[in-house]
């Protein structure tokens, strides 16, 4: 007699309470700023400023897709720009229908692998590349707005959260630099005694050397990661800029746009924690923080932020149809992770 096989419960657990940790947060927010959905309810929404804010939000992530496309081509694979922006596409409709990152990265991943075989090392560092940058830049900015500006309020233990999330993603971007800088100036790393133990595991190994193989490419073009850099510099203005058009179609009177280059970086990093799409750190972020600015309904913008999201996403929803039957194929339950 056969036994049906065991399927680890601590996974199945865990990604059950970061669900209820996101649905809390919400409740409580909605429990907390209920005043202000019926102050919306008596507010003309400003069609022209979330029209507006829909094209930055457009800009900002084709602007995520173009670095990709420059990240992998960098290390010898096919992927002209037409293809990144489909699939970058793609990849954000099933972030968000998944909420999270995984479904996205890795139909990107599986993507360029298929197009160039015999390459799924690269395509899945190119991949890791591309969302290290763009996490090394949102922390700085994060970090660099909270230690200029500070967090305005009075002392309390949100502030404290913020600004020790700040601080934290400060050393998280200062780390992440210093990795990139040993990439690009240490292509010998696998030889280092540190890395050869494991050797040991051939398997680990075998993908291990293929990664810093392809990572010692980024080595000879570094202007490229350069070219990273940048493109996550505007990417990130440009989130900073949506959320403060959100907020002109929503509000009256929202904070300033100076000042949404302080709420924005750190309200994207809060979006960056360990729960289900980010969902509930941002919107408690943002609530917080314009009520810091004198202002009321933060949580509003957070959810007309997550609207523009959701609408953007639609479009790669129309692409992944339009696609070929090989992408149709690829789902991220089967991809690799």
């Amino acid at each position: 007699m056969t036994q049906d096989p065991i399927t680890p419960k601590k996974p199945k657990l865990l990604t059950v309470a970061k669900y209820c940790a996101s649905v809390g947060i919400l409740a409580i927010l909605v429990y907390k700023y209920r005043d202000q959905f019926l102050l919306f309810a008596d507010t003309p929404l400003g069609y022209h400023w979330l029209a507006l804010a829909l094209l930055t939000m457009l800009l900002a992530i084709l602007s995520s897709y173009l670095r990709w496309q420059q990240l992998a081509v960098a290390i010898g694979l096919e992927m002209d720009t037409l293809a990144a922006i489909q699939l970058g596409f793609i990849g954000t409709f099933f972030n968000v229908v998944t909420i999270g990152v995984v479904g996205g990265d890795s139909l990107r991943a599986f993507y360029a692998a298929r197009h160039s075989p015999g390459r799924i090392p690269e395509a899945i560092l190119s991949v890791f590349i591309d969302r290290v940058i763009g996490l090394i830049v949102m922390c700085g900015f994060a970090a660099i707005a909270c230690g200029i500006n500070g967090v305005p309020g009075e002392d309390s233990i949100e502030k404290q959260a913020i600004e020790f999330g700040c601080n934290f993603a400060g050393v998280a971007s200062i780390c992440g630099c210093v990795a990139l800088l040993v990439m690009l100036f240490v292509p010998g790393l696998k030889h280092w005694k540190v890395v050869r133990w494991a050797t040991k595991l051939p398997k680990i190994w075998n993908m291990l050397e293929r990664v810093m193989d392809a990572a010692a490419l980024y080595g000879q073009r570094k202007i490229v990661i350069v070219k990273a850099i940048l493109f996550s510099v505007f990417t990130n203005t440009m989130f900073g800029v949506t959320i403060y058009l959100v907020g002109l179609s929503i509000l009256s009177s929202p904070p300033t746009l100076s000042d949404h280059f302080v709420i924005a970086p750190i309200s994207m990093v809060a979006n960056s924690l360990p729960l289900p799409g980010g969902i509930g750190g941002m919107e408690a972020a943002l609530a917080y923080l314009y009520s810091c600015f004198g202002r009321d309904g933060g949580l509003l913008v957070a959810l007309g932020y997550r609207l523009c999201i959701l609408s953007v996403s639609l479009i790669g929803w129309v692409v992944w149809l339009m696609s070929s039957s090989q992408l149709k194929s690829a789902s991220p339950q089967t991809l690799p992770q």
